[in-house]
Order: C-alpha cells, then sequence, then structure tokens
C-alpha cells in the first residue's frame, strides 16, 4: 500500500463546495501513477514502451464529502497483477477521519498498441516490481 497526498482545489468543488464525484477517478489515477512510480516504474518509463493499463471497470463508493480547503490521502493497494490483468483499491482518507471518505476499486488490462500482452512475459522487470506491490 501507498499513500499519495492530494490538495484539494478550488476548481474541484460544486456549486455547494463539495468535491465533485467526478474529481475522484483523477485522484485514483494520479494516485494508481504514484503507485507505479514508487514501484520502479512510473509512467515516464512505461509510455515510451507503449504500456498502458487500460482501465475496464472502475467501481466508486461514496462515504462522506469532501471540501475546500484540504487535502486527502489517497490509499492505493494492487490487489490482483497478472500477466494481464491489474486490480487496484483505493481509499481517500481526509485528516483526522475515522472512515475513509471513499472507497473505489479498478480493473485493467495491460495494452500495448491498443492490443493486449502479458506484461508478465514481455517485461518481466516490471511485472515483477508491480507484483511486490501487492498486499
Amino acid at each position: 500500500m501507498i499513500e499519495t497526498r492530494i490538495d484539494v482545489r478550488y476548481t474541484d468543488c460544486d456549486s455547494m463546495g463539495i468535491v465533485h464525484h467526478a474529481v475522484y477517478p483523477v485522484w485514483y489515477e494520479l494516485a494508481r501513477m504514484d503507485l507505479f512510480k514508487r514501484a520502479g516504474f512510473g509512467y515516464s518509463h512505461t509510455h515510451p514502451l507503449g504500456l498502458d493499463p487500460a482501465m475496464v471497470h472502475l467501481e466508486l463508493n461514496y462515504g462522506a464529502p469532501v471540501s475546500f480547503p484540504g487535502s486527502v490521502t489517497v490509499r492505493t493497494r494492487v490487489t490482483l497483477c497478472e500477466g494481464k490483468k491489474l486490480s487496484c483499491s483505493y481509499e481517500v482518507w481526509q485528516e483526522g477521519a475515522e472512515a475513509p471518505c471513499a472507497t473505489a476499486s479498478s480493473f485493467h488490462i495491460w495494452v500495448r498498441g491498443g492490443k493486449s500482452l502479458d506484461l508478465e512475459h514481455e517485461y518481466p522487470d516490471i511485472f515483477a516490481a508491480y507484483r511486490a506491490m501487492m498486499d
């Protein structure tokens, strides 16, 4: 599990001053990219290779509102890492909260050039680094 701190921007909020629901997937992507970077193979390494974790499913659950100003911490875990598949879970925490204000899970397939690939066989070093991030 890794933790990624994200500042809540004023532009993230709706007219009620609450972070809009569409912002959360962006936070999850930022946290996932942070996880890859901390594993040693961030976007700057994988993108030139044409590797992308194409998202095919995202499930979100909202618990408590987040508002501006402030920050959140997204806790990200790799829950599945197989040759062609990757799943992550996310928890969004506000400082001092006793429970996450939102949770999510995402499912991805590895693609290069729009075609599925087996990361374990084609890039075993990258695969091993991401798999090592599993809880």
